[in-house]
């Protein structure tokens, strides 16, 4: 027998049991996160997180010896306030190069030199080597390759962090661990001393940088109307045309309730006028979304799973009972796509991003740093193509 699509109980129980575990999770995680900031002084940690040094104090050496081996420093690398390198810490050279396809007859001219921490996967002090070109005629061409991902030391130090220890870092976070335990970590397994407020500034500046790939998942993860039809846009724009009868539903529903609006402003605009228009409405709204979530079942089978057609019918299906919602209250809007975005907090951003990780199967320490690699490139690529999948 089937269930009563017409009782407002067992849609709402539905919806809960369908995001209400996730959230809580969400909830619990950014309460401990956000007691552990409270309780650290509040006025240092602003200081160090705004007095980020713009001063750029690379230099530019000959080309000479690229190999990669490991060596040893000969003294204490003592950079920062915040950080402390050991005497005794492995350090390695990475150079950067264009691909000779596209130097167009140019030569290396020298190299723009910068030390980092990078974790892959040990700990090590980098100095990766920008290759830069020139033109061997007077034509004055010059060129160089793609710069590296890099973040600064938030205490305005000249070492620098590079997108596979940012992605470290955030990842000990994401897996629970607080700032002090991540560098006591830090400092028991290399022996590198970084405070935690640099840590700290480190992480908000990883969120910072990922905050609009957060806010477009998170539009796609809110269960709104508004949302499946951007969705249903994007497949026919892909050549999915078949996303064109999914969209005329969704205008239909959209234009009862615009009507039912009208109607009610007519009468006198008051809310019971509104919400006898709309329980009028909506009747033929439950047809159409019935007709639509079974067309949804219906056609998912027969598309590319990996397809954004295919994409977009799912997320209409897992969602079904949150979207029907409006149907059985007449104080309910069709779409709330404008409400705050959850990604406006910086821990958020991340646990956000970690947890569509999770729910994808996708490691997230190596999408992290794949993303801020991307991210940080002159040209970034489009802001869906850096979704989890």
């Amino acid at each position: 027998m089937q269930p009563d699509r017409n009782t407002p109980s067992e849609h709402t129980l539905k919806s809960r049991l369908q995001n209400g575990a996730a959230l809580k999770k969400r909830m619990d995680w950014l309460s401990r996160q956000l007691n552990e900031h409270a309780a650290s002084d509040a006025n240092d940690v602003e200081e160090v997180f705004l007095r980020q040094d713009e001063d750029d104090t690379r230099t530019l050496h000959r080309p000479g010896n690229r190999a990669g081996t490991l060596r040893e420093p000969a003294a204490p690398y003592n950079l920062s306030a915040s950080i402390h390198v050991p005497e005794d810490f492995p350090a390695d050279d990475v150079t950067l190069e264009l691909p000779p396809s596209e130097r167009g007859g140019m030569s290396v001219a020298g190299y723009e030199s910068v030390e980092a921490i990078a974790a892959r996967p040990a700990f090590v002090r980098r100095t990766i080597r920008r290759s830069m070109y020139v033109a061997n005629d007077d034509s004055g061409m010059a060129g160089a390759a793609p710069a590296p991902a890099l973040f600064p030391d938030p205490a305005g130090g000249p070492l620098m962090f590079d997108a596979s220890f940012a992605a470290c870092v955030t990842n000990y976070l994401m897996a629970g661990m607080s700032f002090r335990t991540i560098s006591s970590l830090l400092e028991t397994e290399s022996g590198l001393v970084i405070s935690e407020n640099a840590l700290r500034g480190l992480v908000l500046a990883v969120a910072e940088l990922l905050a609009p790939v957060c806010a477009a998942m998170s539009a796609r993860s809110i269960p709104d109307w508004a949302n499946l039809l951007r969705m249903f846009e994007e497949a026919k724009a892909g050549g999915d045309w078949i996303a064109d009868g999914f969209q005329q539903k969704i205008h239909a529903i959209r234009e009862l309730e615009v009507h039912a609006r009208i109607r009610a402003n007519r009468i006198g605009g008051a809310p019971e006028d509104l919400y006898r228009e709309r329980r009028a409405a909506r009747t033929e709204s439950a047809r159409i979304a019935e007709s639509f979530f079974d067309q949804c079942r219906e056609v998912l089978p027969l598309q590319n799973p990996q397809s954004p057609l295919a994409e977009t019918l799912r997320y209409a299906l897992e969602h079904e009972c949150s979207l029907s919602e409006f149907l059985h209250d007449p104080g309910l809007e069709l779409s709330h796509a404008d409400r705050e975005s959850p990604a406006a907090e910086p821990y958020a951003v991340l646990a956000i991003c970690a947890d569509e990780c999770r729910s994808r199967g996708v490691p997230f320490r190596a999408w992290l740093e794949n993303t801020i690699i991307r991210l940080k490139q002159p040209d970034p690529p489009p802001i869906k193509d850096l979704f989890p999948h």
